[in-house]
């Protein structure tokens, strides 16, 4: 039971300065109302607490990348892949990606399944398999 008169003593600002004697001269009932009330304050500030937390987190992550995060998203996921590459690999269309004016634009999702379909042996990490000739331009 103290702990629950301190509670109501730190979350009620009109009872923030009563002690345990001016507790016992108020009705029951009154006591039970700053208890109850102190109670519901903490509740409810720690669901505001965890329901803003769990809106940050259920907020939807960009689907898009641009050309520096397709090379860090491959890059982080075990697919090793050089800028010239990739630039090579969007003018050949065997990589999908989308074009808004000069920029390059790629969805996580297809580019997941792009890199799993040329891995070799099909290893999680693994070499990207390179279609370009040997010796360069002819």
């Amino acid at each position: 039971m103290p702990n629950a008169l301190k509670l109501s003593l730190t979350t009620n600002q009109s009872t923030s300065t009563m002690n345990m004697t001016d507790f016992l001269n108020l009705p029951f009932v009154e006591v039970l109302k700053l208890l109850v009330r102190g109670s519901v304050e903490a509740y409810l500030s720690e669901k505001e607490a965890s329901a803003s937390t769990a809106a940050e987190a259920a907020k939807p992550e960009c689907e898009s990348l641009d050309m520096n995060g397709a090379l860090a998203f491959l890059n982080a996921n075990g697919y090793p892949i050089k800028r010239g590459q990739l630039y090579k690999e969007t003018s050949k269309g065997t990589i999908p990606f989308q074009k808004f004016g000069s920029k390059l634009h790629f969805r996580k999702s297809e580019l997941l399944q792009w890199a799993e379909a040329r891995l070799i042996d099909g290893n999680a990490i693994g070499v990207l398999v390179s279609t370009a000739q040997k010796g360069g331009k002819r």
